[in-house]
């Protein structure tokens, strides 16, 4: 894909995500919640481009956990706590999985991760979910930090 386009991507992100917090932020979440979807596409789409997002400094990783968890809160609002769970479980599986590219700054991953896993289990302790939820996340994570090196 062309720089153009790539960095074109990017600024539609921030504006789609820009507007969406204002509609979040007046309480017009079902608004919000179809322009954070939209910029969740361009988060994807960036992710499908690492490398050239990497040559062009575009914060993809980031990126992607903001549109993540914008869509996190708005369903949460919504009352659709499953839909907010899936998301933020969905945060820590995606850090995991760019744990394994070398081309990317392992201490930001790890740290990005912590706060993810933060995250939810702030979610969860706050919508009292099952414990079995957290133990489940914790147990794959584990698994999967083992089996990276990185604990």
């Amino acid at each position: 894909m062309s720089d153009t386009c790539i960095n074109h991507i990017e600024k539609h992100w921030q504006a789609l995500t820009g507007s969406s917090n204002e509609l979040f932020n007046k309480g017009n979440l079902k608004k919000a919640l179809l322009g954070y979807k939209d910029a969740m596409y361009r988060a994807e789409v960036l992710n499908n481009n690492i490398e050239d997002c990497i040559r062009l400094k575009i914060p993809f990783v980031q990126v992607y956990i903001i549109s993540c968890n914008n869509l996190a809160n708005t369903y949460e609002d919504l009352g659709k706590k499953e839909e907010a769970e899936n998301l933020l479980k969905r945060v820590v599986y995606y850090l995991l999985h760019l744990a394994d590219n070398k081309a990317l700054n392992i201490d930001e991953i790890q740290s990005e991760l912590k706060r993810a896993t933060l995250a939810y289990v702030h979610f969860s302790e706050k919508n009292n979910l099952e414990k079995s939820k957290q133990e489940k996340l914790f147990t794959v994570l584990k698994e999967q930090l083992l089996q990276d090196n990185l604990i």
